[in-house]
Order: structure tokens, then C-alpha cells, then sequence
């Protein structure tokens, strides 16, 4: 993985590709942590996730794509199809968005640096090799026993395994969640439904940053936001995503959970008064040198 200074990444997902993948590793990835994980080496990070829809959605694939766009994934979807074998009668199901994923990669590339192809299938050479004649730093990320050779074997690309970052990205079971949010409040409530109740305390990375706050990761797996005037900051902040970094964690605390009226929200408040501290000083300085422009 390259040093971060100031580079962008598109990451581009093969969901039926990956799907296989987990099942062949045997332990399942937390989308949230993988996406955390890519945001600690790049300034930007834009993820897509390409899958296959086999008629109505259920339940499970519905909380699975509400995860996905919580955590900042663009989801994109085709009907899977169904071909029959005029000879034979033999029925096929089609659902490959490898097309649609080499479009999208080549009509974005000026929005990112670095290439992150998470598939091992080598039907994505010839798009690598375009990629890769724009200057474009191409990273693999695959597993051993899935990965195409011609993918392993092609010069100028990164080819990583997930086994390698386990620690960093495998999800975590949901007891597993609850007895580590015990342990650092023990007066916390595990909540209901997935869903965490006022007071849960848990450390979130940044997805996203806005005028008006902070999107973060979370363990819940809804979309969490942490508002402006819940920093614990008093100098006036005219302009957050200049004195918020990527790398940033925050120790937040539950405020409030809204799950009317469409997917669950979370609203959370920051608990760590050293990261207060750190953007208190960065809101004065950033201050300081706008005033000394002017």
C-alpha cells in the first residue's frame, strides 16, 4: 500500500467474486472495518460494491445493503438472468457486472490515484493494464487458492490477502460487540434489534465529513452522525472537513436513536477530550491563518 500524502483511492468491489472468497477463507469481512482500514492509508476513499440480485430482495440482503450504504458504499445492482439451452433445456443464471465495474473504473479514474480491485478474477487485466498506462497505482486484494495466477503473476501491482489484515477487517460477532462495549462502559445497555440504546460507548472512524458533522463508522451498522455542536469545541468552526483528517478517530458516547420513519439513525456525542483538545487547537489555528490572509 502506498503512503497516504494527500492520495485518493477507488476501490471497486466484486461482490460475487468476494462472496466466494469468504466462504473459502471460512471467517467473514466487516465492511465497515474494511473501508476504515483503506481510509487509514488514503486521504479519500471512494468504494463501490458490484452484485447480482436474484429476484425480490430478502430481509437479510435489505439490512446487508442499508449496512453498506451506512458505511459510504455505492451499491450497484443487476437482475441476475436466466438462460436456457435451446438443446439441452439446461437452465443457466447469468448475473456478471464485471462490464459495468470496467465502465465505471475508467469514467472515474481522474477521481482517484490508486486503483483497489477487490476480486481475484483475471478477466481484469486488460482494464489493470489501462489503468496502469495512466499512472495509475493498481493494488489487488484477494486470497490465496482464489486468486488467478495471471493476476499474481502481472508485473507493476500490489497483490495483498485478506488473511493477512484478518485482524484489521474480519467482523466481529455480535456478543463479541456487546461484551466489548460492556467492558469499556460498564453502566452501558447492549440495545435492542442490532441497535445500540443512549449512553453505548464505541470508537468510530470517519467515512465522510460535512458542514454539519461527522459520518462514522460504528459497530451497529447504521448510518451515524456526529454533529458539529457535539465536539466539545468553543472556537467558532467555519469550515470542519479543513480541520478534521482522515486518520482521526473519535470515543464517542450514544445520544440519540431514531429507528421511525425509514433506516435507523444514531446521532452520538464526543466523549474524548484529548481529540476535543486536538480540534480546538486546529479550529484556532485554521482561524489564525484565514485572518492572516485577509
Amino acid at each position: 500500500m502506498p503512503d497516504k500524502g494527500n492520495r485518493k483511492a477507488g476501490v471497486f468491489i466484486d461482490g460475487a467474486n468476494l462472496f466466494f472468497t469468504q466462504r473459502h477463507m471460512g471467517w467473514q469481512i466487516d465492511f465497515s472495518r474494511l473501508i476504515a482500514f483503506f481510509m487509514q492509508c488514503f486521504d479519500s476513499v471512494e468504494a463501490r460494491y458490484y452484485v447480482p440480485e436474484s429476484g425480490a430482495l430478502s430481509q437479510e440482503q435489505v439490512a446487508f445493503n442499508r449496512m453498506l450504504e451506512a458505511n459510504g458504499y455505492t451499491i450497484t445492482s443487476k437482475p441476475v438472468k436466466k438462460i436456457v439451452n435451446k438443446e439441452t433445456g439446461e437452465v443457466v443464471m447469468k448475473g456478471n457486472l464485471d462490464v459495468e465495474l470496467v465502465v465505471d473504473a475508467l469514467t472515474t479514474a481522474s477521481r482517484y490515484d490508486s486503483f483497489i480491485l477487490v476480486s481475484g478474477d483475471s478477466d481484469f487485466l486488460p482494464l489493470i493494464r489501462a489503468l496502469r498506462s495512466r499512472g495509475k497505482d493498481i493494488q489487488v486484494y484477494s486470497t490465496r487458492g482464489l486468486s488467478a495466477w495471471e493476476l499474481v503473476a502481472e508485473p507493476g501491482i500490489g497483490c495483498h490477502d485478506f488473511s493477512d489484515i484478518r485482524s484489521k477487517i474480519e467482523l466481529i460477532a455480535p456478543h463479541e460487540v456487546q461484551q466489548s462495549a460492556h467492558a469499556e462502559s460498564p453502566e452501558s445497555v447492549s440495545g435492542q434489534a442490532g441497535l445500540p440504546t443512549k449512553g453505548e460507548i464505541f470508537t468510530g472512524s470517519i467515512i465522510s465529513v460535512k458542514s454539519y458533522g461527522i459520518f462514522l463508522s460504528n459497530p451497529y451498522h447504521v448510518k451515524c452522525l456526529l454533529p458539529l455542536s457535539f465536539l466539545g469545541v468553543e472556537t467558532r468552526i467555519s469550515s470542519l472537513p479543513s480541520i478534521v483528517r482522515s486518520t482521526d478517530l473519535f470515543r464517542v458516547a450514544v445520544f440519540d436513536v431514531d429507528a421511525e420513519g425509514g433506516p435507523p439513525r444514531i446521532t452520538v456525542k464526543l466523549i474524548d477530550r484529548q481529540m476535543s483538545g486536538v480540534l480546538e487547537e486546529r479550529a484556532f489555528r485554521f482561524l489564525q491563518k484565514n485572518s492572516a490572509k485577509n
